[in-house]
């Protein structure tokens, strides 16, 4: 149920909502960041919520710091909804 509703709205993200979220959990993107997460979010959400390793390809795309809080968020997210 929680694929299904992702895979129906991830149209609707952009990248004010990503830096929004982003920053409720204390990750500060850059506008240009945000950007690139929300192209990556919404041009891969099937890899993504299918393949765990697949969110590593984000990795060298925005700053480390960043990355790794999107990761944190990632697993955090992954092992509450999606197993």
């Amino acid at each position: 149920m929680i694929e299904r509703f992702l895979r129906k709205n991830i149209v609707n993200l952009n990248h004010h909502l990503t830096m929004g979220f982003l920053e409720s959990k204390g990750i500060f993107p850059t506008d240009d960041e945000a950007i690139i997460i929300t192209n990556f979010l919404k041009e891969n959400v099937n890899f993504i919520l299918n393949d765990s390793n697949y969110i590593y390809n984000l990795k060298g795309m925005v700053r480390e710091d960043i990355f790794n809080g999107i990761l944190l968020l990632y697993n955090e997210y992954r092992n509450k909804y999606l197993n």
